[in-house]
């Protein structure tokens, strides 16, 4: 959400709907990192007031002028109303607040001493303008009814339609509110920040994951969703509910950490068995021990194992009343069929499962199930986990679930060129370096993302970083992208050489990748990773303004 300055600002005193309108709409449909300044007056040797001033330590700042007419035209290059010209001129107004705004900035703070402004026209009473825009007038400074549902991109697009704005930084922000809002108390306080957004990704999850909860009353149940939609969480609540209803209970998924991950959050009971699949199937109670060699890989795994499990699997004693499975995609339709096989028929035979197409990194032949087959099917829609840059990118280039309106912002996305192994290595070291000693971030909480084995077994060598089971306060874990599925951390570092982007990074694995950030993400490799995630526009990395002119 936009935060609003002052934040007990007395909406009533605003001139009339429209404006309100507007201001309600930035401040629920902005990021958490935008202030919103409803009625702003200039006082001097000429007076201006300005209905609305929004301001971005990235984005820069914008004037906001509010006209509450019901129709509005272009009619000879002027704005016409009720058959009568506008008085004053809507964006000539907005343009010359915005120049006044600019030069009483400048002159306030060295922090904001080449501060940029934009401008735009709202007209929330009006679903379209009709006529033709004149030449020199672009349509991004024009925001209509429509608009006020979509806000944030309306404000992307005002702020980057002619090359964009100089972020003004915490300093500058800080500068214009004590200029604007002197009476306003602003603290820049980065940590606090990110835990306010972790409250507010929670709850955003939690309400969304309750709502479909219950639906574990059905028999069969298969609820989709993006990468951070709250899959994971749900199945962990189905697990649960189960549990204190007094049922057998079996929670599995493909991915070892994820599955250890479930199993520590989780009670201690025989009447819950929690673990990859692997790991709880090997361990059923009546089947024949099979030894895992030290070299077993993924071919053993595969062959070997599933050869055992299927060989033997008559044999299998313990039964359960509900199954729910994590990550279903990554599951055969055989394995499947054989946890299906241990539900209890005098029991409620529950199956549920969750799943993301998008995230199929192992392509074992999963197929949705058919609701003419008895399946319930339900979607989870929001991305609850990843903060509003990081989703941005899921969302346009990967195909992932939207972000939550007025999501928390992301702390920072960034992208730095390499291509061998030795300039990664480098430039890895450097960023971590940055992350910890400079910006505090916690070891724990940052994980560096490999796409091959060679640069993660390098990277854990130099740096002494560590596989995820050994991960504790002080160290920073390494994993591949394969490994991390349903993981979350503050801060990933995802890393790849020219050969890895050449051959080994599919979509699905860079949705992963990308989809383990919470708040920050730093990409380290080729260009043509940046091109696929379309990064630079997220950094807002920007030409110099064509027209100096332009406030």
């Amino acid at each position: 959400m936009g935060y609003l300055i002052p934040q007990d600002f007395p909406m009533s005193s605003l001139r009339n709907d429209a404006e309100r309108d507007v201001v309600n709409a930035l401040c629920h449909g902005l990021s958490d990192n935008w202030y919103v300044l409803p009625d702003v007056g200039l006082t001097g040797h000429r007076d201006f007031q300005m209905d609305i001033v929004i301001a971005h330590e990235r984005d820069g700042v914008a004037v906001i002028e509010v006209k509450g007419h019901k129709g509005a035209s272009i009619r000879s290059n002027q704005w016409v109303s009720e058959d009568k010209p506008l008085e004053p001129q809507p964006l000539s107004q907005a343009k010359t607040n915005a120049y006044e705004l600019r030069g009483r900035l400048r002159d306030h703070s060295s922090d904001l001493a080449r501060v940029a402004i934009e401008y735009a026209v709202a007209f929330p009473n009006a679903s379209k303008i009709t006529g033709a825009l004149p030449p020199e007038t672009h349509a991004s400074p024009i925001i209509v009814g429509s608009d006020l549902q979509e806000m944030q991109d309306a404000i992307d697009r005002l702020m980057t339609h002619r090359w964009g704005n100089q972020p003004i930084g915490p300093a500058g922000l800080k500068a214009l509110v004590e200029m604007l809002r002197p009476d306003a108390d602003l603290e820049w306080d980065p940590a606090a920040r990110m835990k306010l957004a972790q409250a507010r990704l929670e709850k955003i999850c939690g309400n969304q994951v309750r709502a479909l909860e219950r639906l574990d009353a059905n028999r069969k149940v298969m609820v989709t969703g993006g990468a951070g939609s709250g899959k994971t969480r749900l199945a962990m609540a189905w697990a649960l509910r189960a549990y204190t209803r007094g049922e057998r209970v079996l929670l599995t998924c493909y991915n070892d950490p994820l599955g250890g991950m479930m199993r520590e959050r989780l009670p201690q009971d025989d009447r819950l068995v929690v673990g990859p699949f692997f790991d709880v199937a090997l361990n059923m109670q009546g089947l024949p021990i099979l030894s895992i060699p030290a070299s077993a890989d993924s071919d053993f795994w595969e062959n070997d194992v599933v050869g055992h499990l299927v060989a033997n699997w008559h044999r299998v004693t313990q039964r359960f009343d509900t199954i729910v499975i994590d990550e279903a995609q990554d599951f055969s339709p055989a394995w499947i069929a054989l946890l299906e096989t241990l539900l209890d028929p005098k029991g409620p035979r529950r199956l549920l499962m969750v799943g993301d197409y998008a995230q199929v990194v192992h392509n074992r032949g999963f197929a949705m199930p058919s609701v003419d087959d008895g399946w319930t099917r339900c979607e989870l829609v929001n991305n609850c986990r990843n903060t509003y840059s990081i989703a941005s990118i899921l969302r346009k280039q990967l195909g992932g679930a939207p972000a939550p309106t007025g999501g928390p912002e992301s702390i920072g996305v960034s992208f730095a060129e390499a291509s061998d192994v030795d300039s990664v290595a480098e430039l890895v070291g450097d960023e971590i370096d940055r992350l910890v000693d400079f910006e505090g971030h916690d070891p724990e909480r940052i994980l560096v993302a490999t796409f091959s084995t060679q640069v993660r077994d390098r990277l854990r060598e130099e740096f002494a970083y560590v596989p995820w089971e050994q991960g504790q306060p002080t160290t920073i874990i390494c994993e591949n992208v394969h490994r991390v599925k349903g993981l979350e951390f503050d801060y990933v570092v995802l890393v790849a050489t020219a050969d890895d982007a050449a051959s080994r990074v599919t979509d699905a694995l860079l949705y992963v990748g990308v989809s383990r950030a919470i708040f920050g993400l730093t990409v380290i490799g080729p260009r043509s990773i940046a091109d696929r995630l379309g990064i630079e526009e997220v950094c807002r990395t920007r030409r110099p303004r064509r027209d100096v002119s332009q406030p």
